[in-house]
């Protein structure tokens, strides 16, 4: 890393929707999407000695709506720039001077991203992939406290809660058969409550002195099969609480979610995966944990 500034340098982590207005975007990548490009943005000014502009989190979207879901992942007001950032009325002004000349950088690319000193450099995310954080994930966690408004779990501890996080992603996520979802490398897929009620058999039986939380879009009808085993429905009405609750976990049961895995990544605890022929990239470190389970286990073997 530098330790000069260099404010010529400019970049622009692009969030992805399908207009960028600057001030805020028309639909577009939900918040684990949104979370790799800028990341991977603010590690590249880092190195770089560059200015970061604000990016526009809010994102107007019918797809929650028109679904009914319970979380419409608008973002508004979730975020606000962190200390150094450029926003305002001087973000519209650098981002003006500088459009016709701007460069784009793509980053989890193979090759390693290069910012162009002295320009006005926009991030874009086509592979989403950790690839080059994970020795960032201190300075991560402490830009992600710096920059959200929603409440922060009480006696939050990264990875050192004394409960168990299951995510249960249902509401836009596609329900297939079994043998299309472990054979599948596409991501937004429902995985089959059965899976979970086997794991949360088996964690009750393992911890017995922790308690299993339910992170889900799930009504209590839909998710009734784990909740009958005692494990309790968490759910503030922030997506970024909820998070952040999921990533002070001892233990991360995760669905086929960038919300799940960013909760892994930064909690950087055990962790409980389905298993697929997909090559799903690990969220936490190499020495960290992690278990896959495949669908059909009706006992899964815990660590031991």
């Amino acid at each position: 890393m530098v330790t000069t500034h260099d404010r010529s340098t400019i970049v622009y982590p692009v969030l992805g929707s399908s207009a960028d207005l600057w001030f805020m975007r028309v639909a577009g990548h939900g918040l684990g999407n949104c979370f790799y490009t800028y990341f991977h943005a603010v590690t590249l000014a880092e190195k770089y000695g560059a200015a970061v502009i604000a990016p526009p989190w809010f994102s107007l979207k019918l797809g929650p709506l028109l679904r009914g879901e319970r979380s419409k992942r608008f973002y508004w007001r979730m975020f606000r720039p962190f200390d150094g950032e450029i926003y305002g009325a001087r973000k519209l002004l650098t981002l003006l001077s500088g459009y016709r000349k701007r460069v784009v950088v793509h980053v989890g690319e193979a090759t390693e991203p290069t910012v162009v000193r002295g320009a006005l450099n926009f991030v874009v995310s086509r592979q989403f992939t950790f690839r080059g954080l994970h020795p960032h994930r201190s300075v991560i966690r402490e830009r992600l406290l710096g920059t959200v408004n929603d409440p922060i779990p009480a006696d939050h501890r990264w990875g050192g809660g004394n409960y168990i996080a299951m995510h249960i992603r249902l509401g836009d996520f596609a329900a297939v058969t079994d043998h299309a979802l472990i054979t599948s490398s596409q991501p937004n897929l429902r995985i089959p409550m059965s899976w979970y009620t086997n794991l949360t058999r088996a964690l009750r039986d393992r911890y017995r002195n922790m308690r299993i939380l339910i992170f889900s879009d799930g009504d209590a009808k839909q998710l009734e099969p784990i909740l009958a085993q005692g494990a309790t429905l968490y759910r503030t009405g922030s997506d970024m609480t909820d998070l952040l609750a999921m990533a002070g976990a001892s233990v991360l049961v995760g669905s086929n979610s960038t919300y799940s895995r960013w909760a892994a990544f930064l909690g950087n605890m055990p962790s409980i995966w389905l298993r697929t022929v997909a090559d799903v990239e690990k969220p936490s470190a190499p020495e960290t944990s992690v278990l896959y389970v495949p669908l059909d286990c009706t006992e899964p073997t815990l660590w031991n």
